[in-house]
């Protein structure tokens, strides 16, 4: 399922997405935690959700909190901790969306039990700092033609 380089082009930043245009993948990192720091608003995360076609239950699993934390902080900024979380998932997100071709595809991987992770499908796992690093490294190793 490799993808072109043209077709990686095409894909939404996603960094840019969840922080609502202050950040791009290509921004420094300093920058990155400044913004992690303040907090992200619940309009990036609810736009990268209906891109990603997920629901607000999905993206609250994704990054590691509760449907009732992002309804309630609508008009707040996010902790710092959600904020990591959400700016880590969009990235991760953006790599598997960039190997697998299109955002259909990353999410049907995400949701297909693997056996690299004990039989987990990767969705499974993303909540976590662990998880989101072993769904990296799975991809990684996709990219270079590793496998079990």
């Amino acid at each position: 399922m490799r993808t072109t380089n043209q077709n990686r082009g095409q894909n939404p930043d996603f960094i840019a997405v969840v922080t609502c245009g202050k950040l791009t993948v290509r921004s420094n990192p300093l920058a990155e935690i400044e913004i992690a720091q303040t907090g992200l608003t619940t309009a990036g995360l609810r736009t990268f959700a209906n891109l990603m076609g997920w629901n607000v239950s999905d993206i609250a699993k994704a990054i590691g909190t509760t449907e009732r934390t992002l309804i309630r902080n609508e008009e707040k900024l996010l902790n710092k901790q959600i904020s990591e979380h959400a700016l880590e998932v969009a990235r991760l997100s953006g790599g598997g969306v960039a190997y697998f071709g299109d955002v259909k595809r990353w999410n049907q991987w995400l949701d297909t039990p693997n056996t690299q992770f004990d039989y987990y499908p990767p969705r499974e796992l993303m909540n976590t700092i662990r998880g989101r690093e072993l769904i990296r490294r799975v991809i990684t190793g996709l990219q270079y033609g590793f496998t079990a």
